[in-house]
């Protein structure tokens, strides 16, 4: 499509103020399927057989939220603990963290705690911190205790979400909540 200059309805640097844009930073240890979430609400897509984030990667998407279009911006940071320069680095001007845990393994479960010290000592006080337990569909095998789960969201009043990126459960609800939260603290 051709344009001229002079043809937009309002100034350029009207429309761009205008735009919501909001950063989402996804945290955890390796392995807990930040990777698989952000392509599940992006990309509307599951593969079994990701590789681990080497340092960060990054979605986007355009999202309706109660009527206004938001510009989601996605960052992925690694787990591995070869990247928290990297990570620290980008931690700024971020609205909203979403941080994972594998309910399959409590292990995930109990680095919570060194991830949110991470997240206090080098993101803004006003970004907004959601704690997701993912891979809800391998019900069998569930092995984080829901007694310490329950303690952990009271110390750090978080909300939670449960998700399966595999399956899509809770997934979409879980990024529309998030950004309608960020959204509403925002403007």
């Amino acid at each position: 499509m051709e344009r001229t200059v002079g043809t937009l309805t309002i100034p350029y640097e009207n429309a761009v103020a205008n735009l919501n844009w909001i950063k989402i930073i996804g945290v955890g240890s390796c392995n807990v399927g930040k990777t698989s979430l952000i392509k599940h609400f992006c990309e509307s897509k599951f593969t079994s057989n990701y590789q681990p984030t080497v340092g960060v990667d990054y979605g986007f998407k355009v999202e309706n939220i109660n009527g206004c279009d938001v510009r989601v911006n996605i960052w992925d940071f690694s787990g591995s603990t070869d990247y928290l320069e990297v990570r620290n680095e980008l931690y700024s001007k971020t609205n909203g963290i979403f941080l994972v845990f594998d309910v399959t393994n409590a292990t995930t479960f109990d680095s919570l705690d060194q991830w949110l010290r991470e997240i206090t000592q080098y993101s803004s006080n006003s970004a907004q911190i959601f704690i997701v337990g993912n891979k809800v569909d391998l019900k069998h095998n569930r092995s984080v205790n829901q007694n310490n789960l329950k303690k952990l969201l009271q110390n750090y009043k978080c909300q939670y979400f449960e998700t399966s990126a595999a399956t899509g459960e809770g997934v979409n609800d879980m990024f529309k909540a998030m950004l309608t939260t960020i959204l509403s603290v925002k403007i």
